[in-house]
């Protein structure tokens, strides 16, 4: 058990790490691509994430420095409770923007500024943009904005 917990801990300090990085606007890749898909569109929201995946860290660091059989069994099923939660939250995320949607300010500015069409124009016109570039505009978000306003013009 404790030779795999801190390959545990780095996956889940990545996983952390990835959703601190959406969640502040520097990695748009998976809000983009959540654009893309047909039907109703489905709230996303990294804030949420990085909060869950916070916990499980935390949780990890703390069985790690107090190990105790009590304490496995109650994160087990904490993770259980905070899973079905999520999924929970997750449906419902659309139902309060205000809360959910805040985070990053530059998807706000999308969905405020653009139709359902154009920001799936958006996302495909953004996978078929090389690699440099979108590292580029993930870093400067002002470049971004002046990308999204060029993409949002061509394509109306």
């Amino acid at each position: 058990m404790m030779t795999i917990l801190p390959l545990i801990m780095f996956a889940v300090s990545l996983l952390f790490l990835r959703a601190c990085l959406i969640t502040l606007g520097f990695y748009k890749e998976p809000i983009l691509s959540a654009f893309q898909q047909y039907g109703d569109e489905v709230g996303f929201s990294p804030l949420f994430d990085a909060c869950l995946w916070g916990l499980v860290l935390a949780y990890l660091i703390f069985t790690l420095l107090v190990p105790s059989s009590l304490l496995v069994l109650l994160g087990i099923f904490a993770f259980v409770f905070f899973f079905m939660l999520y999924w929970r939250v997750r449906d419902n995320i659309l139902q309060h923007p205000e809360i959910f949607l805040r985070f990053p300010g530059w998807y706000r500015e999308i969905v405020d500024r653009t139709t359902r069409e154009e920001r799936r124009k958006l996302s495909y016109m953004w996978l078929g943009l090389p690699l440099r570039t979108r590292l580029l505009y993930n870093a400067q978000h002002e470049e971004f904005r002046k990308w999204v306003e060029l993409v949002v013009l061509s394509v109306a």
